[in-house]
């Protein structure tokens, strides 16, 4: 049975993905999270893009696969250079994530336009969410959103710059999971990036952030991708 491996955006840390992985628990299902080194609360020591990939396979390391691995949001990028690379990975998730060409930064993928809501430090190093609660958060319970907005972080602004290595779009099976009331990115948007990546998709009534504002159906929605991943049980006789 494959381990679903969950990989947190820009902000939030493997404290996101807690409800989901309840629910995958109750399922049987094996998880793992990852924290990535692009965020955090001392911005002097912030990782790029690079480093989150490093985090990711270091992760996948300690563990046994095969690996459905699971990109939430930035994350999408990192974990496309992972799949890339490892025969342990069969199924990658884009959970209203991102990926872009290879050779592209996410700065060049947005054309150099910074979303209004993007905060900057004065050194430019890093970035916060503005509006959190509307943008990141607007389907969420009042006390869910609350919380997650207290534990959000700085994320690096190097990870925005440094460019995808590696991709291997089409050559093991996608899924897409568009989130259909996400204001960072429209529904539409996020059908570009599922055929870049060449995923099937799905559609989920969920925010930015459905591992909070619908962590049982994002749940079951792994799930079904684990059971279909899984290899078959061999016959008895």
């Amino acid at each position: 049975m494959p381990t679903v491996v969950l990989v947190h955006g820009a902000w939030t840390g493997p404290w996101a993905w807690d409800e989901a992985r309840r629910y995958l628990d109750l399922a049987r299902i094996a998880s793992a999270v990852v924290s990535l080194p692009s965020v955090g609360e001392d911005t002097g020591k912030l990782g790029g893009l690079a480093d989150d990939v490093a985090a990711v396979s270091a992760t996948l390391d300690e563990l046994s696969g095969p690996f459905v691995l699971v990109g939430h949001s930035y994350s999408g990028v990192p974990v496309t250079e992972v799949a890339a690379a490892r025969e342990d990975v069969t199924h990658v998730v884009y959970t209203t994530a991102i990926t872009i060409p290879v050779g592209e930064s996410m700065l060049d993928a947005i054309g150099g336009r910074l979303p209004e809501w993007w905060i900057f430090a004065e050194d430019g190093e890093s970035v916060m969410p503005g509006n959190p609660a509307a943008v990141l958060f607007g389907e969420c319970a009042q006390a869910v959103a609350n919380g997650a907005i207290a534990r959000l972080r700085p994320h690096s602004a190097r990870s925005l710059r440094e460019p995808l290595r590696a991709a291997g779009y089409g050559e093991k099976p996608a899924t897409y999971v568009i989130c259909e009331h996400d204001a960072v990115l429209p529904p539409d948007v996020q059908k570009g990036i599922a055929a870049l990546a060449q995923a099937e998709t799905v559609s989920l009534d969920a925010d930015h952030h459905p591992m909070l504002s619908r962590p049982a159906e994002l749940a079951l929605i792994l799930s079904g991708i684990v059971a279909r991943t899984a290899p078959a049980e061999p016959a008895t006789s």
